[in-house]
C-alpha cells in the first residue's frame, strides 16, 4: 500500500479567497418545496453558501489567494519551480489552466505548470505532489492551487446540490532543513466514478454534436449538468473513512489524542457525523466551517485551518477528504502561527481570459 513520508519540506504559506455572494436555504424557499428545504437543511447542515459571479473562474480564486500569498511571504518568484492546478473546474479544456496562471502570476517562463483534474482531495493530493516535485527539483520553492466553482455545475431545479459552494486555496512549499515530516496517503476506488460526474463536455459521449457544440458551455444542456448521488456517496465514506483513518494513524505511529486539529472534509452533516461516531470521537475535536462555506471541495481543510488560532509554537494537522471518483485520501502535517493568511473575498475575474461562442 502506497504511503508517502517527506523531510526537509515546509508549508511555508497557506492562502484562500472566496467569492462575496452568498446564498442562503431562505433564498431556496420561492423554488422548492418548503418541507423538503428544511429536511435538506437539517441533513447538510446548509447555511450561507458562496457562489462566484458569472465571469469568475476558479482560477480567478486561486489567483486572488497566491497574489496575496505570495506578496504576505515577500517570495521571489524566479525560486518558484512548478505551479499545479488541481481542480474540475478549468477555465478551458485546453490550455491547461496553470499555464495561464503561470503567466498571470509573473512566474518563470521554465516553471513546470499542468492541471490535474481532482476536486474534494485536491489539497491532500496537492500537497503529495507538491512535496514530491520539490524533492526532485533545484528550485527551492512551488506553488499548489486548489480550487473549485462548484456552484456552476449544479442543475437550478437539483435542491441536493445547493450547499456546493466556491473556493479557492494556494500552498506555498519550500525546501527546509529540520523541518517536521509531512505524510499523506491517497485513494481511488473507480468504480464510483458515475456517483458525481458531468457526463458531457469531453469526448466520452455516444450523442451526436458538432466540434462547436462540444465546447459549449456547463449549462447548455442536461448532458452538462452535475449528477449527484449523495445517497451513495454517503453510504461508501460512511463505511470507509473510519478503517482508513486508523490504518493512516498506524502507518504514522500516531493516536488521535496527538493532534491538535482535526480536519475533516467539509461535506456535509451526516457523513462526518457518521465517521466520528464510529470512530468514537468526541464531535467537539472536529471543528466545522460547513455552515460558513459550504462544501468548497479542495478547499474545505484551508478554509478551516483558516479559522484555527495558533498563538505560539506549532500545531499537528490529521486531514482527511473525500469525494467524487470514489477519491479519498489523508494528511499528517504541521502548522506554525503565521502560516494559514486569513482568507480574502474577491468577485474580480480575468477579463483578458474570457471567450465567447458567438459566430
Amino acid at each position: 500500500m502506497s504511503f508517502y513520508h517527506f523531510n526537509n519540506v515546509k508549508i511555508a504559506g497557506m492562502a484562500s479567497a472566496v467569492p462575496h455572494n452568498k446564498c442562503s436555504i431562505e433564498q431556496l424557499l420561492p423554488a422548492f418545496d418548503a418541507n423538503k428545504v428544511k429536511d435538506y437543511g437539517d441533513k447538510f447542515g446548509f447555511h450561507p453558501v458562496r457562489q462566484s459571479v458569472d465571469l469568475q473562474t476558479a482560477s480567478d480564486l486561486g489567483f486572488a489567494a497566491a497574489s496575496q500569498l505570495l506578496e504576505s511571504k515577500n517570495t521571489n518568484r524566479d525560486e518558484i519551480g512548478f505551479i499545479i492546478f488541481l481542480t474540475k473546474t478549468p477555465d478551458y479544456r485546453s490550455p491547461a489552466s496553470a499555464i495561464v496562471l503561470q503567466h498571470r502570476l509573473q512566474l518563470p517562463i521554465d516553471c513546470l505548470a499542468y492541471d490535474v483534474n481532482l476536486g474534494a482531495i485536491g489539497f491532500i493530493a496537492g500537497l503529495q505532489l507538491g512535496c514530491s516535485l520539490l524533492n526532485g527539483l533545484n528550485t527551492s520553492k512551488g506553488l499548489v492551487i486548489i480550487g473549485d466553482t462548484n456552484s456552476k455545475q449544479t442543475d437550478p431545479a437539483d435542491l441536493f446540490s445547493k450547499h456546493l459552494g466556491d473556493a479557492a486555496t494556494a500552498l506555498l512549499l519550500e525546501k527546509q532543513d529540520g523541518m517536521s515530516s509531512i505524510s499523506t496517503q491517497v485513494f481511488s476506488q473507480g468504480n464510483g466514478y458515475d456517483s458525481y460526474i458531468i457526463p458531457g463536455g469531453a469526448f466520452r459521449t455516444k450523442m451526436d454534436r458538432s466540434n462547436y457544440e462540444l465546447s459549449s458551455v456547463p449549462s447548455a444542456t442536461d448532458f452538462n449538468k452535475l449528477i449527484y448521488d449523495w445517497n451513495r456517496m454517503h453510504t461508501f465514506f460512511s463505511e470507509t473513512i473510519p478503517a482508513g483513518i486508523l490504518g493512516f494513524m498506524k502507518e504514522t505511529k500516531s493516536q488521535v489524542s496527538e493532534y491538535d486539529v482535526i480536519a475533516f472534509q467539509q461535506s456535509n452533516n451526516d457523513t462526518n457525523k457518521k465517521i466520528t461516531n464510529t470512530l468514537g470521537m468526541e464531535r467537539n475535536i472536529v471543528p466545522s466551517i460547513f455552515n460558513s462555506f459550504g462544501d468548497v471541495s479542495g478547499s474545505s481543510i484551508p478554509l478551516l485551518l483558516a479559522q484555527t488560532k495558533i498563538e505560539t509554537g506549532s500545531k499537528r494537522v490529521l486531514s482527511c477528504a473525500y469525494g467524487e471518483g470514489y477519491s479519498w485520501g489523508f494528511a499528517d502535517f504541521f502548522i506554525d502561527k503565521n502560516t494559514v493568511l486569513p482568507s480574502i473575498e474577491t468577485d474580480d475575474y480575468f477579463t483578458e481570459g474570457t471567450i465567447t461562442h458567438e459566430i
